[in-house]
């Protein structure tokens, strides 16, 4: 098995985004995320980011850096940093929901540690993943 990392975390943005932001956001980021191999979703809402990354430990901490020092957010909460089986969104650079206060609230305080940290499974998942594939429904699949 590759050493493959997951990150989960929560922000608050420091300013409104237009669409134009977080167009401008997601292009850099799936291009900085394709050429270093990290995957996963952001979502934004009422002025909040939750984000899930995926891949091999130098290109997740590469990421997690850039995420780290950008100005566009502050008060990073970091849910989840650890081991995963696999890439749950292996052909997602960095895919993008927008989200009501309430899916980001509810995410922001699952559980996100695996219970079965060895098992590949989706049943093994933690409750905040399985919380986060719910939102995204088919989209994820």
């Amino acid at each position: 098995m590759k050493d493959l990392l997951g990150v989960v975390y929560s922000s608050r943005s420091t300013r409104p985004l237009s669409p134009d932001d977080i167009d401008r956001l997601l292009l850099a980021a799936r291009a900085n995320n394709a050429d270093v191999g990290v995957t996963g979703v952001l979502l934004y809402g009422a002025g909040k980011f939750f984000q899930y990354f995926e891949g091999g430990r130098l290109g997740v901490d590469d990421v997690y850096e850039r995420i780290r020092r950008s100005d566009l957010h502050s008060d990073i909460v970091e849910l989840e940093y650890g081991e995963i089986p696999r890439q749950l969104f292996r052909n997602w650079f960095m895919g993008f929901r927008e989200a009501p206060a309430s899916v980001l609230q509810k995410l922001s305080q699952e559980h996100w540690e695996r219970e079965i940290p060895w098992a590949e499974d989706h049943m093994a998942a933690s409750a905040g993943i399985q919380q986060l594939m719910e939102f995204l429904g088919p989209l994820a699949r």
